[in-house]
C-alpha cells in the first residue's frame, strides 16, 4: 500500500489482531465505513467527531454495565460456554474447509486444550500453561486430539518394558540445552591448548560419564537433552534404567523444561507412556501437578488446510486467555452490532437538542452524525452475509435475522421466531425503539464474541475514522 493513510488504517488493523486474535474484519468495517457515511451524510468534519466520540464513550458505557442487552457472563465451569466461542472463531475462517461436524470436534479440542493450559490450585502469581501444536498431513480432522503434557518422538531402542521397569512415578528429570556428543567442534570459535600426549576427546567422554554417574547416583529416571548425546553415555544411562531423550530441538525445549517444574537442579514428570495417533507413536510426558502443558495433535487433508486450522486454533485459544480477564461474551451472528445500534440511536433521539447543544453543534448535524454511526454498525451485521443476502431486524429485541425458511432462530441463536415478530430488513428506515431484553429463559445464545477484542476494535476503530477524516495535509518525502 503506497498511499500513507491506507498503511495507517492497516497497521491499526495488524496491531489489534495482533493483541486480539479477533475482531479485525470487524474493525476494518466499522471504521471505514464510518469514513464513508460522513462523506455521503455531508457532514462537517468537526462535528462528525465530535459526536463519534461522543458516541463510542457511550457505546463503553453500555457495554461494561450491567444492564448490557448484548453481553453475556462466561462461566468457566459450564464447558459450552467456551466450546460456543471457539466454535464461532473456527466458523469466521472459511479457508479451514470444515464441515460442521468437524467444527464442533475441533472446538472441544480448543476448549480442553485452554482448560490443560490453565493452572489450577496454585497460589500467588500464576502463569499461564502452553499449547504445543503438531500438524498432521493427509489424515482426517475426526483424528485430531489433545493430549495433556507433552508428546515427544520415541527414544531409539526404549520399549514398553523399559517403562514397566521404572514403575510407578513421579520421576526425577534432568534437562540439558547443550550439546552431549563430546565433539570438540562443538564448542565453536574457541582457542584450544591442548598438552602433549592428552586426548581430548577421551577427556571429554571421562567428563560426561561422570555426569551420568551422578545422573545415576541421584536417581533420575529421564534424561533429555535438546542436542545429541555421546552412544557411550547413552548405552551406560540405558543400562542403569534411565530413559533418554536426545535431539528434542529447540521448539520443545522449553514446554519440556515448563512440565518439569523444577526441584532444586533437577525437574519432575508424573509419569510417561507410549501414544499412538494415526500411524504414528510417540511418548507422552505427563506433567506434575502444578504444571499445565498439553499437546494439540490437529490433522487435516492437505498443508493449507493444516496451516490454517493450525493458526486459527492458536488465536481461538488467545482469545479464550482473553476471557479470564473480562470474563464476558458479546452475542455473536451479528446480533451485538444490531442491538448496540438499535440502543444508541433510542437513547440519542430523546436527548439530541441538549447532546447537540454540549458538543457545540447542530441538532440536525448530531442526528445525522448518530445515523450515520449506527448505520456503519449495521454496516458489518450486513458484510456476514457474504453472497449478497438481505438481512433483517426484528422490532422488539433488536437481534439480526437471514430471512430463510428453514432458520428459526436470530444470528446468535438466542431468540427463536414465532408468527408476531414483526421484522424489517437492515438499514432501512424503521421507528426507534428501545430493545427488549430477554428473561425467564432457558435459551442460550449458541455464536459468541470476545468481548476484549469487539470492545478494542470498536475503540480503534472509532479513533482511527476520526484521525483519518481529520487529516488535512499529507506531507511526503518524494526523495
Amino acid at each position: 500500500m503506497s498511499e500513507p493513510l491506507l498503511k495507517m488504517i492497516s497497521t491499526a488493523a495488524q496491531h489489534h489482531t495482533a493483541r486480539y486474535s479477533d475482531s479485525g474484519l470487524f474493525m476494518g468495517i466499522l471504521m471505514l465505513r464510518l469514513i464513508e457515511n460522513t462523506q455521503k451524510y455531508n457532514l462537517r468534519t468537526a462535528a462528525a467527531t465530535k459526536v463519534y466520540k461522543h458516541i463510542v464513550e457511550e457505546c463503553n458505557t453500555y457495554l461494561k454495565g450491567d444492564s448490557c442487552g448484548c453481553k453475556v457472563p462466561v462461566d468457566f465451569t459450564i464447558f459450552d460456554s467456551l466450546i460456543a466461542l471457539a466454535h464461532s472463531m473456527i466458523t469466521s475462517k472459511p479457508a479451514c474447509m470444515l464441515n460442521s461436524k468437524e467444527t464442533q470436534h475441533i472446538s472441544s479440542l480448543i476448549a480442553q486444550a485452554f482448560l490443560y493450559s490453565t493452572p489450577c490450585n496454585s497460589s500467588g502469581v500464576t502463569c499461564f500453561g502452553r499449547t504445543v501444536t503438531i500438524g498432521i498431513e493427509g489424515q482426517s480432522v475426526s483424528d485430531s486430539s489433545v493430549f495433556p503434557g507433552l508428546l515427544v518422538d520415541v527414544p531409539e531402542m526404549l520399549q514398553t518394558v523399559d517403562l514397566k521397569r521404572l514403575g510407578s512415578g513421579p520421576f526425577k528429570v534432568v534437562v540439558f540445552n547443550v550439546s552431549l556428543s563430546g565433539d570438540i567442534s562443538d564448542l565453536e570459535d574457541v582457542v584450544l591448548e591442548i598438552h602433549r600426549g592428552v586426548d581430548p576427546e577421551h577427556d571429554l567422554l571421562q567428563q560426561l560419564l561422570k555426569l551420568g554417574e551422578q545422573v545415576v547416583k541421584d536417581k533420575v529416571r529421564l534424561f533429555a537433552c535438546q542436542k545429541v548425546v555421546h552412544p557411550i553415555l547413552h548405552h551406560y544411562l540405558r543400562k542403569h534404567g534411565v530413559a533418554v531423550i536426545e535431539r528434542l530441538g529447540l521448539a520443545l525445549i522449553e514446554p519440556f523444561v515448563q512440565i518439569t517444574v523444577p526441584a532444586e537442579a533437577y525437574g519432575i514428570v508424573k509419569g510417561f507412556c507410549f501414544q499412538s495417533y494415526g500411524s504414528r507413536v510417540v511418548l507422552q510426558l505427563l506433567p506434575s501437578k502444578d504444571a499445565a502443558v498439553s499437546t494439540m495433535v490437529l490433522c487435516h487433508r492437505n498443508e493449507t488446510m493444516l496451516e490454517e486450522l493450525k493458526m486459527t486454533c492458536q488465536r481461538a485459544e488467545h482469545v479464550l486467555r482473553l476471557t479470564l480477564r473480562e470474563p464476558y461474551a458479546l452475542f455473536g451472528g451479528g446480533c451485538t452490532e444490531t442491538l448496540l445500534a438499535t440502543h444508541i440511536n433510542h437513547m440519542n433521539q430523546s436527548k439530541a437538542a441538549t447532546t447537540a447543544a454540549a458538543l457545540c453543534v447542530s441538532q440536525s448535524e448530531f442526528l445525522m452524525a448518530v445515523e450515520a454511526f449506527c448505520n456503519s454498525l449495521q454496516s458489518v451485521a450486513l458484510s456476514l452475509e457474504h453472497d449478497g443476502q438481505d438481512c433483517l431486524i426484528d422490532l422488539t429485541y433488536a437481534h439480526r435475522w437471514v430471512p430463510d425458511i428453514y432458520s428459526k432462530t436470530c444470528g446468535c441463536c438466542l431468540v427463536e421466531d414465532r408468527s408476531n415478530l414483526e421484522k424489517t430488513l437492515l438499514n432501512t428506515a424503521y421507528h426507534t425503539f428501545s430493545p427488549v431484553s430477554l428473561e425467564n429463559t432457558d435459551n442460550q445464545p449458541r455464536i459468541l464474541d470476545s468481548f476484549s477484542a469487539k470492545l478494542n476494535a470498536l475503540n480503534v476503530a472509532v479513533e482511527m475514522a476520526n484521525f483519518v477524516l481529520d487529516v488535512k495535509y499529507i506531507i511526503k518525502d518524494i526523495n
